[in-house]
């Protein structure tokens, strides 16, 4: 019960901190912010809220961003194709339910976002 209830909290201050907007227009052309263009993905697991749920090191709610990154062998292509909906989840599916609303989030996120916060995390193994 006390799991549930974490998650629901979690999952709505989720919601708060996750935008949208990751990109703007300069002269026509659509230019990325900063951390996306050097690869910032530690600092996108923070704007898109993952680090409600994970982190680097340690389990919190869900597996630690490193358990994840041995898990996909330190494969960003799988830990994206995961992060596109593309595939099912490798560590501990049975718990996917309750983060299926946040991925939701990650919908709103570019290509390169995505693709920097898959590296970030492959990095980590």
């Amino acid at each position: 019960m006390k799991k549930t209830i974490l998650l629901i909290i979690t999952l709505a201050i989720s919601f708060a901190f996750v935008s949208p907007k990751n990109s703007y227009k300069k002269d026509g052309k659509k230019t990325y912010s900063v951390s996306v263009l050097d690869g910032g993905g530690k600092d996108l697991t923070v704007k898109k809220a993952c680090t409600l749920c994970h982190q680097p090191e340690k389990k919190v709610v869900g597996p630690s961003f490193k358990d994840i990154a041995t898990k996909y062998n330190g494969d960003a292509t799988k830990i994206l194709n995961f992060l596109e909906g593309k595939t099912n989840p490798i560590v501990l599916p049975e718990e996917f339910q309750y983060m299926k609303p946040v991925m939701k989030q990650l919908e709103r996120s570019t290509k390169e976002e995505r693709e920097a916060i898959a590296k970030y995390i492959a990095s980590l193994k």
